[in-house]
């Protein structure tokens, strides 16, 4: 899931380079909607000049790729929401401070009660985590019983 979610994040070695101009790429960028079926990205200056190449045409329609949105709650864009569980699984559960300065635009106070509001104290969350932890156990006493037949 983390793999999934580290495609929207900011991190330039995350992305292909622009194909105009072979830059690494930074939000906001261009994702062309008619190229594929790998993806066809152009930084902001290679669009606004029009930049073509082989089938790729300056009228086809595109799409604006960046994480600069809320997703949980006002005040956390979706690249925050990132951050924050990179943050957590770089520095451990409970570990405010160091979480709050790898992050660098949240408080540690701030990091905790969001972490702990959406994704401990989330009945949606918690019963995922649950059927996941369910669905773990059934599969592991499946491949048991047929490990001892």
């Amino acid at each position: 899931m983390m793999d999934r979610l580290a495609s929207f994040g900011n991190d330039p070695s995350d992305k292909p380079p622009c194909r105009g101009c072979s830059s690494n790429l930074v939000e906001p960028y261009i994702k062309c909607a008619e190229c594929g079926p790998s993806s066809f990205l152009l930084c902001l200056q290679c669009f606004t000049r029009g930049f073509e190449y082989k089938k790729h045409e300056s009228d086809h329609k595109y799409e604006i790729m960046t994480s600069d949105f809320p997703v949980l709650e006002p005040g956390w864009t979706a690249q925050e929401e990132i951050a924050l569980l990179e943050a957590v699984m770089d520095c451990g559960f409970g570990n405010w401070q160091d979480v709050a300065y790898q992050m660098r635009t949240k408080s540690k106070e701030e990091c905790e009660g969001h972490y702990m509001k959406n994704f401990i104290n989330n009945p949606l969350f918690s019963s995922t985590l649950l059927s996941l932890r369910q669905m773990e156990e059934a599969r592991t006493a499946d491949s048991h019983s047929f490990q001892t037949h």
